[in-house]
């Protein structure tokens, strides 16, 4: 009996299913802030945190019994970390928020989260069109976009430090806010490393 190959451009696209997911949490908790709810929130974000591991240990699980597999075993290993690391990193701006006893959201916080958001589900489109890198236009144009949303991030990440420095705010605060707004920088910067796997990917293999 002939063993069947796993689908591992379906099991990267699962596992880009819930950076979405996580993300959408992010953005809605920074949207709708509430510094009493802190705890649910961290509970909320380390569920999806914990099926996103649960997938990726799966895929490594997979790759360990692959012999032949439909683009690099390196590739695959290098682009399923940097997807769990995206997710890890939105889990962190909410550990953030809590270790720094954030009580009040900051308006480039929520702006940042929606462009954090709008990055994530970019990069879920080019996973999902992935499997087809053999026809490379589509896939390149939405790893430009997830480039594009995050310059995007850059710039408003920017403005935001600059603000934050230029205010009254209190050193407690400053320090705080200045890693959420790292932390939300950081998982648009990983996103486009993951944009950047793929793109080397699609040369390699057309």
């Amino acid at each position: 009996m002939v063993k069947k190959s796993n689908d591992y451009f379906e099991l990267i696209k699962k596992q880009t299913a819930y950076c979405v997911e996580a993300s959408d949490l992010l953005a809605k908790i920074l949207c709708q802030f509430d510094k009493n709810s802190i705890i649910d929130y961290r509970k909320q974000m380390h569920e999806i945190e914990h099926r996103a591991d649960d997938v990726h240990h799966d895929i490594l699980n997979k790759l360990s019994t692959e012999f032949i597999t439909p683009i690099d075993q390196e590739d695959i290993l290098h682009l399923v970390q940097i997807i769990d690391d995206i997710t890890d990193a939105i889990d962190e701006v909410i550990l953030d928020i809590y270790m720094y006893h954030i009580e009040r959201i900051p308006d480039r916080t929520e702006e940042l989260s929606k462009i954090v958001n709008r990055c994530v589900k970019a990069l879920d489109e080019a996973v999902a069109e992935l499997k087809n890198f053999k026809k490379r236009e589509v896939l390149h144009t939405l790893l430009i976009h997830v480039n594009d949303i995050e310059i995007e991030a850059d710039q408003v990440y920017i403005e935001a430090i600059y603000e934050l420095f230029g205010s009254n705010t209190n050193n407690k605060n400053l320090i705080g806010t200045k890693a959420v707004y790292e932390g939300l920088e950081n998982c648009c910067d990983l996103c486009e490393h993951a944009a950047d796997v793929i793109e080397q990917v699609v040369i390699k293999n057309t």
